[in-house]
């Protein structure tokens, strides 16, 4: 709630004084007082580096004390006139009980002039620079330490948010490790987290820098972490201070993609949100699932990185200001295939508390017979033995070589292995919440998901449904739409959306229905959650055609493609230089982070509008949406199948899973809606 006497506004911002608490580190100074870093975030990302931003020391100095550490440490002790800037976080942090100001405190600021000698909470400038682009160089920005467990990790920050980026979280996966479940890290008791590492070994957009988008190249070292926060405990801050912690799993068909891709970047969800981002790598393609069925290399060592990342949090993240009891999981695509996997796997049971799938399918699956059948010959051209001299052989072979061969292999999926995974994802939530993680669960689509995936395949301009029909899935697929019926094709542009739709409907769409319907009826989670998004912003990277949005300024129909919602529900536009089309990008993006918040806050997606009023004018756009369309995102029930419609300014509900009442997913399904096999 805001304060009902204004007096406390009055003294809370003229007792203030300043200290930088990251730089302190630098120089060797004691590490235990909590600090934050303030900047409110409204939303409106060309302006971020125009507005102010601080270091708030929750602990009280005196005067003298904070105006000579700040000194120290070339930031400033912060204007008393400067102070209005930050006064909403501060009766945030007043709130929360993070902060505590007395009626009678007197002013620390730089304008001060006696020397006070009573201790109050202070404010110091923080100047580091605002993160703009992917190849940021941070060997020059302010450091920050923290310790856990007797090792020390010395990140960084910026205008955002503290940054520890390329953790260690398992030992290196080569040599001997290689086809292996990851093994803790027990190296180095110093971490330089000041720098981002490479990414998995993989082909594709981030294989190499030639698109600008990882500089930090690809290795098969490459299981490390970041972790970006808003605030550092003291050892006597106590677990109330803490904060949800968000644990992201990049997608990209479990082929491509990593942790440091500057999409994923945690600044502004962190400083939005006041939550703290870990993204994490792990190993991808012949490197993360290969299985054999010989009872030696069995695969899912991807689902054993991701597992490792979330021990790492459980560990560690109290550390870094995160709360290891509120640690929600999300990921999209591929990633979203992970949450599942995680949701159904009982080596990750108790490691989170909350979870979103976006456009995850129902996660992909093989036993281990398919799984060998489908590598075999391959794989018996480099290594015709069986068991562990297989494996050894395996191990011995230079990395390139196995790289090489995913050319040719490119399907990799979870593997039936009865220890990280037991059975198909739909059978398993079909059983209920004693054969799962349960823990509350939102799951969700992008209507037109098979625009971007279908890539250039299939042109705008096409006129021949069937040869589009059978370039996206093969004959089969196109007898039965066809058959059907019910996909009308009346024109020229009638030819590609449809198209998309089928597209949509096979490779994510009808599967994820399949799995809301087994979630809904098992009761399989406490609370399940469904949204359609209809609002997207295509990745300037992932965008065929020029299709995935609408010019700046010219609101009109466009397709809300696959990876459409990361952009939103990360706020990271800037760094790919993306203008807002309208101020909706502003305010869906708000809306979008305050819902996902509150879920990680509570298990409960409808946020608190006296919670959101305490946190100031920023999260106005927010509170004005809900009060005048008086959303309420319900839980999914399977007889009525309510989910919630995402847009801006047309919130609210609507019926039915996409394409599945009108029959067209029992159609698609009958054929195969699995995305791999």
């Amino acid at each position: 709630m805001r304060f009902a006497k204004p007096i406390d506004l009055a003294f809370l911002l003229t007792a203030l004084g300043v200290v930088s608490y990251s730089d302190w580190f630098a120089y060797g100074a004691p590490t235990g007082r909590s600090v934050s870093l303030l900047f409110e975030n409204d939303g409106v990302w060309p302006r971020f580096g125009e507005r102010p931003s601080a270091l708030l020391f929750h602990e009280p100095l005196t005067s003298k004390e904070a105006a000579q550490v700040c000194k120290e440490n070339n930031e400033t002790l912060l204007s008393r006139e400067s102070f209005s800037s930050f006064s909403d976080q501060l009766l945030y942090f007043q709130s929360t009980g993070a902060i505590a100001v007395s009626s009678d405190d007197q002013t620390l600021s730089s304008n001060t002039v006696a020397d006070i000698s009573n201790e109050h909470p202070f404010l110091c400038t923080n100047s580091a620079p605002h993160t703009v682009q992917v190849d940021t160089d941070f060997t020059s920005t302010p450091r920050t330490t923290v310790t856990s467990h007797g090792t020390s990790f010395t990140g960084t920050r910026d205008h955002l948010a503290f940054r520890f980026m390329g953790i260690p979280f398992a030992q290196p996966p080569v040599g001997d490790l290689r086809f292996q479940q990851p093994q803790k890290f027990t190296g180095n008791s110093d971490i330089n987290a000041t720098g981002f590492k490479p990414g998995c070994l993989q082909f594709g957009s981030f294989q190499n820098n030639d698109l600008g988008l990882n500089p930090w190249g690809i290795d098969e070292d490459c299981l490390y972490l970041n972790v970006y926060t808003p605030f550092i405990p003291s050892n006597s801050s106590g677990s109330s201070q803490l904060k949800p912690v968000f644990f992201w799993i990049y997608g990209g068909g479990n082929t491509g993609g990593t942790g440091t891709d500057a999409t994923f970047d945690g600044g502004p969800l962190v400083s939005r949100g006041d939550v703290v981002v870990v993204t994490i790598n792990y190993r991808l393609n012949i490197f993360g699932f290969l299985a054999l069925n010989d009872g030696v290399v069995t695969g899912n060592y991807a689902l054993g990185d991701k597992i490792m990342g979330l021990q790492w949090v459980k560990e560690n993240i109290a550390a870094f200001g995160g709360d290891p009891n509120r640690v929600l999981i999300f990921g999209q695509s591929a990633g979203g295939w992970s949450i599942i996997d995680l949701l159904r796997s009982p080596k990750a049971a108790g490691l989170f508390h909350t979870a979103v799938i976006h456009s995850g399918g129902s996660s992909t699956f093989r036993t281990q017979e398919q799984a060998q059948a489908a590598v075999e010959p391959t794989i018996s051209k480099l290594c015709d033995g069986t068991g562990e001299a297989r494996l050894q052989c395996l191990q011995a072979l230079p990395a390139e070589t196995l790289l090489n061969l995913t050319t040719q292999l490119s399907s990799w999926p979870s593997v039936q292995d009865g220890v990280l995974v037991l059975e198909e994802a739909v059978a398993q939530v079909s059983r209920g919440p004693s054969a799962v993680n349960s823990v509350p669960v939102i799951a969700g689509f992008m209507p037109d998901e098979g625009q971007s995936l279908m890539g250039t395949t299939v042109s705008p301009n096409a006129t021949d449904f069937n040869a589009s029909l059978v370039a996206i899935g093969g004959p089969s697929l196109a007898q039965a739409v066809l058959d059907s019926g019910l996909w009308v094709v009346n024109n020229e542009t009638d030819v590609y959306n449809a198209t998309v739709s089928v597209d949509t409907d096979r490779t994510l769409t009808c599967a994820g229905v399949n799995f809301a319907h087994a979630a809904a009826q098992s009761n399989a989670f406490p609370a399940f959650y469904v949204y359609n998004m209809h609002h997207a912003y295509g990745l300037s990277f992932f965008n065929p055609f020029g299709l995935c949005t609408f010019p700046v300024g010219q609101p009109q129909p466009y397709y809300r493609c696959h990876s459409g919602d990361l952009y939103e529900i990360f706020g990271t536009y800037y760094i790919f230089d993306q203008p807002p089309r309208t101020e909706t990008d502003f305010f869906f993006t708000n809306l979008l982070q305050d819902l996902w918040v509150s879920f990680a806050r509570t298990g409960n997606p409808n946020p608190s509008l006296e919670y959101l009023k305490s946190r100031g004018p920023a999260y106005e756009s927010t509170v004005k949406i809900l009060e005048q369309t008086g959303f309420v995102w319900p839980t999914f029930e399977d007889d009525t199948q309510v989910l919630a419609s995402l847009e801006y300014p047309e919130l609210g509900v609507e019926e039915g899973l996409p394409d599945d009442r009108n029959g067209r997913c029992s159609v698609i399904c009958a054929n195969d809606c699995a995305f791999i096999r």
